[in-house]
């Protein structure tokens, strides 16, 4: 069986049977690193449990993926070994090594030997994504140019004082001063409005650090025309303003002049030839011997105080502090730049209409090289950074890399997806061997090879910050990385270590963790395949299943978080089903439907169930019959506004019919403008539980949006004051499907209406209220 298995392997990754015969097969792969704590081999141990434990039919298919997994660490290894594409002296890591005057040597005569071919290499053209993907490799240099180690006395200080990052994985920062306290005091001339200095980094702006200070100039979309630069001191924790704005009366003269932009346009631009205006600097301005780079777009130019199309490359010297040039750049809407392991150079990323990446020279801004028609499409905004000879970029849903060579750009190829709920404003880092993920959340990832994530999320952080634009960096003296979107949002970060105690102890009670090594969970479809009733080894499982026959699931408080199946949901229930004793978290999905539970069968029960932060709790299709809750808690569900605000709930039981039922249960803390339940059922009935917008930015308790049959016994409610709508219950606001019957009974209930309606809709009927006071309610006295 094994030697069938090993062929059919072969075959399926397109690999000699013969060749796979004669070297060591799963079961030998698999024994080797069996007892190896690594974390670099977790992946390949998992796949080895979920070899041993499938059937013959799924066995071949498996030890495809151990070979070709093998094959893929045994390569980046051998890589790893290999001299550098182009001299040490230019990688520049945290320590470089000498020159390697051989290496240039080779170089330099690879380079005259393929001079005739290379002469083209501007012009390169891919015209659809290569069909291979080679390993990614030379992480090992850091960024460049690399953060320095430097003393940062004030911020030492104040982690020792502030934060414990033992007990919490995040720590706000608080800085000694303000940016109001030194920011511009008065308005700037030429300029219509006074903004708030903070728009210089949250308004599409980036930001750039040199080890001691973090850079941040920007505005844009009426925002603030301001071109003022100011830093963050982290050796003091201070403020400072390093250039006063400029008068802004040209009138558009620079853009008529080398952009052809009407005069009559009312251009909001510095009357210096050499001083830029304030606009959005996206991604991540450039850093280079003590000069920022800049590339600015969407000034004010219209009535609405913005411009697309025209680049402009603005250079600040911040030795002198002064602005030192303003150049057109007139071939490409660039929004994404990035160093180049080329001196003086640099690479941009163009991610509108027709992707394009360049390097340019930073002195003359011609293009040095270039491909056009890049296979894959960004939209408005995307993230790049160059790690080592690779440049990593990313859209809203994937990674991509491209290697960097003297001579050529490399293929552009598709490594790996990103977590569903990250979205391509946030961050992108790389320290010590591994890729850092933030979303603006509490949430931080971690991975080596983008093709497994691992979370971390305490809850100790932030909550929902946006306009990251990497404005993200590592600290390497202190261990930490430090992120922000505004000036009150400054946050610390300390990632844990491969050995802490947090990653090698599971919590009390559980007996796998799909984020600890060597301690990882079974394959959760294999358990539920079959059906019937299944006692899930208590775990917490980065993983997702599809039920297909009957079943009955004891979850034993088993959690289940971060992933969903065909981009639906953790679970999705295809046969009428009971859920039990489990945990729900982290499920999101790009269009911002993302559940912990889709059902697609007629009826479905959820006893003692936990579902919170996620875009949704349930989520059904139209087929449903019935839907029971009881003793659960849902909290922190509903919509994404990252996509469409209110689009999902806490329950979204989405059939015109049938009946939902809640009880003993408690819905708290809606967000993005979600409901905590919408429902078109023909019949709600809720008893003995709680439901509380108030810590939550949701919207209406119930959306009964076929209006129905609603009845309510023993149930306390509690709306909030200034949530997405003014009423507790909405009742046929959409109706979608005519019901037989209508009415409302609430009784032996309280409810606190926060100044909205109690039942307001597009369906007329009078709530039976019995022995239930209501307060704050605009229709009840």
């Amino acid at each position: 069986m094994v030697r069938l298995s090993i062929i059919a392997a072969a075959l399926i990754i397109g690999t000699s049977p013969l060749a796979y015969a004669q070297s060591p097969g799963p079961e030998d792969i698999c024994a080797a690193h069996q007892s190896n704590p690594s974390p670099r081999f977790a992946r390949l141990r998992q796949l080895c449990k979920n070899w041993n434990a499938s059937t013959k039919a799924d066995q071949a298919s498996w030890a495809a993926s151990i070979l070709a997994l093998e094959q893929r660490l045994g390569a980046m290894d051998a890589q790893a070994k290999r001299p550098e594409t182009f001299p040490a002296e230019n990688i520049n890591p945290p320590q470089a090594a000498a020159p390697n005057t051989s290496l240039k040597k080779q170089a330099d005569q690879q380079k005259r030997k393929k001079q005739g071919s290379t002469k083209h290499a501007a012009k390169t053209r891919l015209k659809s994504p290569p069909e291979t993907q080679p390993a990614i490799t030379d992480f090992s240099g850091g960024e460049k140019p690399a953060t320095p180690s430097l003393d940062l006395p004030a911020l030492q200080d104040y982690i020792a004082q502030a934060c414990d990052f033992e007990a919490h994985l995040w720590c706000k920062l608080k800085t000694a001063n303000s940016l109001k306290n030194v920011a511009w005091p008065t308005n700037v001339e030429g300029e219509p409005l006074f903004r708030n200095p903070n728009t210089a980094i949250r308004a599409f702006s980036g930001a750039t650090f040199d080890g001691q200070r973090l850079y941040f100039h920007g505005g844009g979309h009426s925002a603030s025309y301001q071109n003022s630069v100011y830093a963050l001191d982290l050796a003091t924790l201070k403020w400072e303003r390093l250039y006063d704005p400029d008068p802004l009366d040209d009138k558009g003269a620079f853009l008529n002049k080398h952009f052809g932009v009407p005069l009559e346009d009312a251009c909001y631009f510095p009357t210096k030839e050499h001083a830029p205006a304030a606009g959005h600097t996206w991604g991540t301005p450039l850093l280079i011997d003590h000069q920022i780079h800049a590339w600015p777009t969407a000034w004010g130019c219209s009535k609405y105080a913005t411009s697309y199309g025209p680049i402009v490359h603005s250079i600040f010297d911040l030795e002198k502090r002064e602005w030192l040039a303003r150049r057109p750049f007139k071939e490409e809407m660039v929004s994404i730049s990035s160093a180049s392991p080329i001196p003086g150079h640099a690479l941009l990323l163009s991610v509108k209409q027709n992707p394009t990446l360049l390097e340019i020279d930073l002195e003359t801004d011609a293009i040095t090289r270039k491909i056009d028609q890049l296979p894959y499409q960004w939209g408005n905004h995307a993230i790049a950074t160059l790690v080592g000879n690779t440049l990593v970029s990313l859209n809203n849903k994937d990674i991509y890399t491209t290697p960097i060579t003297r001579d050529t750009f490399g293929p552009m190829v598709r490594a790996g997806a990103i977590p569903a709920h990250v979205d391509y404003d946030d961050a992108l880092r790389y320290a010590n061997g591994y890729f850092y993920l933030w979303d603006g959340s509490g949430n931080l990832y971690r991975t080596r090879d983008f093709k497994a994530w691992a979370s971390f999320n305490d809850g100790s952080g932030p909550h929902g910050l946006k306009s990251l634009f990497n404005k993200f960096f590592y600290i390497p003296k202190l261990n930490v990385f430090l992120g922000l979107s505004n000036d009150q949002d400054i946050w610390l970060v300390r990632p844990p270590a491969e050995t802490s105690k947090a990653q090698a102890s599971l919590p009390d009670g559980f007996v796998c963790s799909d984020f600890i090594a060597g301690k990882e969970c079974r394959n959760l479809q294999s358990l539920v395949k079959d059906g019937g009733t299944i006692d899930l080894p208590k775990g917490i499982y980065a993983q997702c299943a599809l039920i297909k026959s009957p079943t009955i699931l004891n979850g034993n408080g088993s959690i289940i978080q971060d992933m969903a199946c065909r981009n639906k949901a953790a679970l999705i229930i295809n046969a009428d089903s009971t859920i039990r004793d489990l945990g729900c978290r982290n499920i999101f999905v790009n269009d911002g439907n993302g559940a912990c539970i889709r059902q697609q069968t007629k009826t479905l029960t959820l006893d003692h169930v936990t579902f919170e932060n996620a875009q949704s709790g349930v989520l059904t299709n139209k087929d449903i019959h019935s839907l029971t809750v009881k003793n659960s808690r849902f909290q922190n569900l509903g919509g994404d506004c990252k996509v469409k605000c209110g689009r999902a709930h806490g329950i979204y039981y989405g059939t015109n019919g049938g009946t939902l039922t809640i009880q003993n249960s408690q819905f708290l803390s809606a967000r993005h403008e979600g409901h905590l339940v919408k429902s078109g059922a023909a019949k709600l009935v809720i008893e003995n539980s709680l439901f509380d917008e108030r810590e939550g930015d949701g919207s209406r308790v119930i959306d009964a949006f076929n209006g129905g049959i609603i009845s309510l016994d023993t149930v306390e409610i509690f709306a909030k004051n200034g949530d997405g709508n003014r009423d507790v219950i909405g009742f046929g606001y959409e109706r979608r499907a005519p019901l037989p019957t209508h009415s409302i009974t609430i009784k032996n209930s309280r409810i606190d209406c926060a100044t909205g309606w109690l039942v307001h809709g597009k369906i007329d009927v009078e709530p039976k209220i019995i022995n239930s006071p209501a307060r704050n309610c605009r229709d009840v006295r």
